[in-house]
């Protein structure tokens, strides 16, 4: 007999009562990736018995929604569940019979420390396999107890495989511009979201990767105006920092980012040579690293509306250098709860742009070119 026993998902600290406790939005997102990694390894448990509280019953339906089954609710996986009413409940299986139970700590770890002689904590979401091979409770085995960190970690894994064909994958098909002429996939698919994910954080590798793109770009004379400030959202000190140079109205979104910067532009490379295409260097440089971030499917926003005097005082900035521009960086969320409607309906909105004959002349100062057609 094999005995799933899965403790519910992150809930809400407070409610109208214990019992009325759901699983937070972050919760939902977690044991819905880990239902699906329960589908894939094959796990079809012969009833899934939960706890009637809300937390544990939602996270029962979660999974009972991927395996396609149905749940029993019953007070007896309800916070005291012992030995006693695992006998009950599994009295009239088989050997071959699987079940799973959805229900609280410190029951849940008990009772797999209990069955299989193993010191067991499990975390909220945390899985654990026990296996009977005989027809009583006193000689079971710990086959394996996943971690939440480890059914992310698996869920990722196969999202990645499975869109390791679909460049940039994330990318909503709103997104994607109606062209009348061809273009690279990197340049199809960048757009400047408001919705970052808040817990996929930028390796370190990765970012380097991003930062040396921006490195290697082309600039008048050589001179390499660029400069960038940097805080991954791991370093809170100085991710605080940019955040507080940021406008108001970039704050609410761009607080979740995994990456926050500012791009510096060195305007006097000597003291009496103002160099007048600095800010045009610096921007071919972001270009490349806004491409080179989406080849890891890392999205960038940037932004004008921060404070340059603002972060000049905070990072104590050279006179011969000019602040220009901020920028969040991170992987895509589709999750748009906590966004205000504006910010919903920006991400929802298609892109547009301007025609090409409003934008190239030949001949005379706004005078489309002749070679443009109906472009």
């Amino acid at each position: 007999m094999r005995l799933y026993f899965l403790r519910h998902g992150i809930a809400e600290d407070l409610a109208s009562s214990d019992f009325a406790r759901e699983l937070t939005k972050r919760g939902r997102r977690r044991v819905a990736g880990s239902a699906q990694v329960m589908a894939r390894l094959g796990i079809q448990p012969r009833r899934i018995f939960s706890s009637p509280r809300l937390r544990a019953l939602q996270t029962a339906e979660l999974v009972a929604a991927a395996l396609d089954m149905e749940v029993s609710l019953t007070e007896a996986v309800n916070f005291g569940f012992d030995l006693a009413d695992l006998r009950s409940l599994t009295g009239r299986l088989g050997a071959d019979d699987e079940v799973m139970f959805v229900g609280h700590n410190p029951d849940m770890s008990l009772l797999v420390s209990e069955l299989t002689g193993v010191d067991a904590s499990m975390k909220k979401g945390g899985l654990a396999r026990v296996d009977i091979p005989g027809k009583t409770l006193d000689d079971g085995e710990l086959v394996w107890l996943i971690a939440p960190k480890v059914f992310d970690a698996l869920h990722g894994s196969a999202k990645g495989s499975a869109e390791a064909d679909k460049p940039y994958g994330q990318t909503p098909a709103s997104k994607l511009p109606q062209t009348a002429y061809p273009l690279h996939d990197l340049i199809r698919h960048r757009w400047s979201p408001v919705a970052f994910d808040r817990e996929h954080d930028i390796e370190p590798a990765t970012l380097l990767s991003i930062l040396e793109a921006a490195r290697w770009s082309a600039s008048s004379a050589n001179l390499q105006p660029w400069r960038f400030i940097v805080a991954p959202r791991g370093n809170r000190e100085e991710f605080d920092k940019i955040l507080s140079v940021l406008k108001e109205g970039n704050i609410p979104w761009a607080q979740h980012a995994a990456v926050l910067m500012l791009t510096v532009a060195l305007r006097y490379p000597k003291p009496e040579f103002y160099h007048r295409h600095a800010s045009h260097d610096v921007g071919l440089a972001v270009s490349q690293m806004v491409m080179q971030a989406l080849q890891f499917d890392v999205y960038a926003h940037q932004m004008a509306g921060f404070f340059p005097d603002k972060a000049r005082a905070v990072y104590a900035i050279p006179d011969e250098f000019e602040p220009l521009t901020a920028i969040a960086l991170g992987y895509r969320s589709a999750d748009l709860d906590d966004l205000d409607e504006r910010f919903r309906e920006r991400e929802a909105a298609p892109r547009q742009r301007q025609a090409l004959s409003d934008m190239v002349f030949n001949g005379a100062w706004a005078q489309a070119a002749d070679f443009l057609g109906d472009a």
